[in-house]
């Protein structure tokens, strides 16, 4: 996770869209009340496993989750929490980047930035030629 000029959490780590999803319910199900483990193992349908690996990642995107009295608890608001969650890949084309980096705001700024250090990059030196294995 790296920090963006406007000092938010930026996610670098690559999910699915299934975990995004299941991400999004996880935040909106603690951001409404305090929930049991046993009730967020049966809202979101997961394991024991997957619910700590998903606490990990919201750890990881600077959200933070109380556990106290057997009861868990996003510490900030839902709509908040939602702006530090990881995205999908949403696999764009370079017009529709193109067309998106073009957008005023901290968005299009970001992706003209991604876009044009995807376009700009140099030409990496030719490698050098190896030489065949002599026996």
């Amino acid at each position: 996770m790296s920090d963006s000029p406007g000092g938010r959490r930026r996610g670098s780590v690559h999910i699915t869209r299934q975990r995004a999803s299941r991400l999004y319910r996880l935040v909106r199900l603690l951001g409404d009340r305090p929930r049991t483990r046993d009730e967020v193992l049966k809202g979101l349908a997961i394991g024991l496993r997957t619910f700590y690996r998903e606490l990990d990642l919201l750890k990881r995107c600077g959200l933070k989750v109380q556990h106290k009295d057997k009861l868990y608890t996003l510490a900030s608001a839902a709509a908040q929490a939602e702006g530090r969650l990881p995205f999908p890949d949403p696999q764009l084309s370079f017009a529709e980047m193109a067309e998106l980096a073009r957008c005023e705001g901290e968005a299009g700024r970001r992706l003209a930035a991604l876009l044009a250090a995807v376009t700009d990059q140099a030409a990496a030196p030719p490698g050098r030629k190896r030489k065949p294995k002599s026996r």
